[in-house]
């Protein structure tokens, strides 16, 4: 498809290929048919026939964390693009609650940055079962012994 010009689709329209026999998956505002990649993909086809018929696949895209080399491939199942494609961290709308993640997050937090200082609970606990150690030996040391 290098020389040919890309077409323009609604989201609409490439939801309507999400089947084993015609699937077209969204990603970051692009269309690629990858129904010759079904059976190819690592993921199992599965995967690809979900992304497909929830519409946008950015999100699930982005969070495997494909290797260089599946991105490239890429270019050579690109169809076209979906019309007036926004991305979502651009636009405050696409969340009502105003909470949008940051560029570049992930969906599993805490994997990056600094660990959590300790609390009051991670001190705590081990003298409990300090405690706890403690009488259970004075208990069958000497309480043990008497009877």
């Amino acid at each position: 498809m290098a020389g040919e010009a890309k077409q323009l689709f609604d989201a609409s329209e490439v939801a309507l290929h999400s089947s084993r026999k015609d699937c077209w998956v969204a990603i970051s505002g692009k269309v690629y048919d990858v129904t010759k990649f079904l059976e190819d993909h690592p993921g199992g086809e599965d995967v690809l026939l979900h992304a497909s018929a929830s519409g946008d696949a950015t999100e699930a895209f982005e969070e495997v964390g494909h290797s260089t080399s599946a991105i490239s491939m890429m270019d050579s199942f690109l169809i076209g693009s979906i019309k007036g494609y926004v991305r979502p961290s651009a636009s405050k709308a696409t969340d009502p609650w105003g909470l949008d993640a940051p560029p570049n997050s992930r969906s599993m937090q805490g994997n990056e940055g600094p660990p959590n200082p300790n609390t009051f609970l991670d001190f705590l606990l081990p003298l409990f079962v300090l405690g706890l150690a403690f009488a259970a030996w004075y208990y069958l040391t000497f309480v043990s012994k008497n009877y």
